[in-house]
């Protein structure tokens, strides 16, 4: 018998700096496993999560909501921290707590390159409430590197008059593209992209700016690493063995457009390492 997949909503919710855009599934009877919070890719938003909220929400409620500055919400006034960044998002699941729109307890969390370094920050500063975490993507480097990065921070394209970094953004964002993937889902994905405008490095700077490294190895959690073929692929596979709890899931061949490829294998993967078995 198949079951009734819930339908991904979007709505807004208050944060420090305006408001914070956010897509949420449900389940369609009361939730019975912990809340699934999910941090998306810079410069993109929730949108990344569209193809697998709905079947990892048969049993909870899955949340994707959009950095400051990202997506629908609304932007700090200069580039923050990822301090920061995780310290609104507890707040943000403390409002949906409060109003009753989540059930109690811990919460696991899911997170996507830049959103990975949210959850792990998560998952150092607030270890009462972060039950499991999901990675995908580690930009974990040493300090000379972080550096090094931060130093060509410029190197992404920001808005100019004559539009050629729309050209420039389009032909970075291609290649790191699965080659698979579909016209219409290359131009959505890509839309995501444009709508950070010159506030698209900030993601970035945040992430150099932050000892991931070494914040990886102090996670306690139970920590599920998913490996995709793309540009961390070599990285997350060089630095994944320091986090104490972590376990590597690699996805051989397979670049951005990952969730929509392999949907079914990925929500499969999810839901067993969250505490629920494969329908």
């Amino acid at each position: 018998m198949s079951l009734r997949v819930p339908h991904v909503e979007r709505a807004y919710a208050a944060s420090r700096y305006g408001q914070l855009h956010y897509r949420i599934a449900r389940p369609s009877t009361a939730p019975t496993r912990p809340t699934l919070v999910c941090f998306h890719q810079s410069p993109k938003s929730g949108w990344d999560y569209e193809p697998i909220m709905a079947g990892l929400a048969r049993d909870r409620v899955v949340l994707a909501p959009d950095t400051p500055g990202y997506g629908g919400s609304d932007a700090p006034d200069a580039p923050t921290t990822i301090e920061d960044y995780a310290q609104v998002m507890m707040a943000f699941v403390d409002g949906m707590l409060a109003a009753g729109e989540l059930p109690d307890g811990p919460i696991d969390v899911l997170g996507y390159h830049t959103g990975s370094v949210i959850c792990t920050e998560l998952g150092r500063s607030r270890p009462d409430r972060i039950r499991r975490i999901g990675l995908l993507g580690l930009a974990a480097y040493d300090a000379a590197e972080r550096a090094r990065r931060l130093a060509a921070i410029d190197r992404f394209p920001v808005p100019q008059a004559d539009g050629s970094n729309i050209v420039a953004l389009w032909t970075l964002v291609e290649s790191l593209n699965d080659p698979r993937i579909d016209p219409e889902w290359r131009q959505l994905s890509f839309a995501e992209c444009l709508r950070a405008g010159s506030r698209l490095p900030w993601g970035f700077r945040a992430v150099y700016q932050y000892d991931f490294l070494g914040n990886l190895a102090a996670l306690n959690q139970p920590t599920l690493i998913l490996c995709p073929e793309d540009d961390l692929w070599d990285n997350t596979r060089k630095v994944v063995s320091i986090i104490p709890n972590g376990r590597l899931l690699e996805f051989p061949g397979v670049a951005h457009g990952f969730f929509k490829l392999d949907r079914e294998q990925v929500v499969d993967a999810l839901r067993a390492f969250l505490g629920e078995d494969p329908a």
